[in-house]
Parts: C-alpha cells; sequence; structure tokens
C-alpha cells in the first residue's frame, strides 16, 4: 500500500500548514517530493492539471491534487483524508 506511493507537496515559503502537512506525511510512512508552488514551472504545472489557488499547500498523487480546503479542518491536518488518499479512496 503507502510503501509505493510518491506523494507531491507544493509548498511555499513560510507556511506553517506546509509544514504540518510534510511532517504528517512522515509521520505516516509515505515518501514526498517538494516543489516550490511559486515557481512560473510548477504555477503552470497547478494550472494546466486545474488547480487555481494561491494557498499552500497542494498535494498531488497520481493525477489527483488535494488543496488546503481538503487536506485541512480546524488549523489541523486532516488525517482521515490523508489515510484515505494512501488507500486510493
Amino acid at each position: 500500500m503507502a510503501e509505493n506511493l510518491r506523494f507531491i507537496v507544493y509548498t511555499l515559503e513560510f507556511c506553517p500548514n506546509c509544514e504540518l502537512l510534510k511532517a504528517c506525511l512522515t509521520a505516516k510512512g509515505h515518501s514526498y517530493e517538494e516543489q516550490d508552488m511559486s515557481t512560473a514551472e510548477n504555477l503552470t504545472e497547478l494550472r494546466v492539471n486545474g488547480v487555481f489557488v494561491s494557498e499552500a499547500p497542494v498535494l498531488r498523487l497520481g493525477d489527483d491534487f488535494y488543496t488546503s480546503a481538503d487536506l485541512f479542518a480546524s488549523g489541523r491536518v486532516r488525517e482521515d483524508v490523508i489515510d484515505g488518499i494512501a488507500a486510493g479512496e
């Protein structure tokens, strides 16, 4: 299950939620690649895939993208959502 997952976390500098998400992924044993959300290349990648938010983080697994609105509630990572994404739900 989780052993083969490779997440991409699109982040911004000085982003507390980015740090929370990365810590959650690490604690759950998921590897991830960090990408700077502010670069033209990454902004284009997000836009081409229908992601039009300016708030980080954005989590990607395969062709699926998840925004802060999907990943956080009351200032905390929604671990149930992370578990569901990892399980392919």
